[in-house]
């Protein structure tokens, strides 16, 4: 298992344990963490899910992204900030996609005003 980039979209099998209003399928999800911040055998990637539910998408934590070829949506979706997570590196399957690093910095601000306040 290896680390990977921040602003990698990763495909998260979250079909197992899920409670209502969790992720619990297959999603797309957004690596938020700096690949050098634990070694390369720490089991988990700190990543945020992504939504094409508008309902979810608190606006004060939500990042939209766009559809564009390098991410590879074909329809707006939404990174949810507040929803930030640890997960197994064998729940994940990586993807040639990835968001620009200007929504990746909003995203880590969004990820500290939902954790730590204002």
């Amino acid at each position: 298992m290896s680390r990977h980039a921040a602003g990698s979209i990763l495909v998260v099998d979250w079909r197992v344990g899920a409670l209502p209003h969790e992720p619990g399928r297959l999603r797309p999800a957004v690596v938020v963490e700096d690949h050098e911040l634990f070694p390369d055998d720490y089991p988990n990637i700190l990543v945020v899910p992504l939504t094409r539910d508008e309902g979810l998408a608190h606006r004060s934590f939500a990042e939209p992204i766009e559809p564009s070829a390098d991410n590879g949506a074909d329809a707006i979706c939404w990174a949810l900030a507040h929803h930030v997570t640890s997960v197994s590196l064998r729940r994940v399957h990586p993807t040639p996609s990835r968001i620009t690093a200007e929504q990746l910095t909003r995203i880590r601000e969004r990820i500290v005003l939902a954790v730590c306040g204002a």
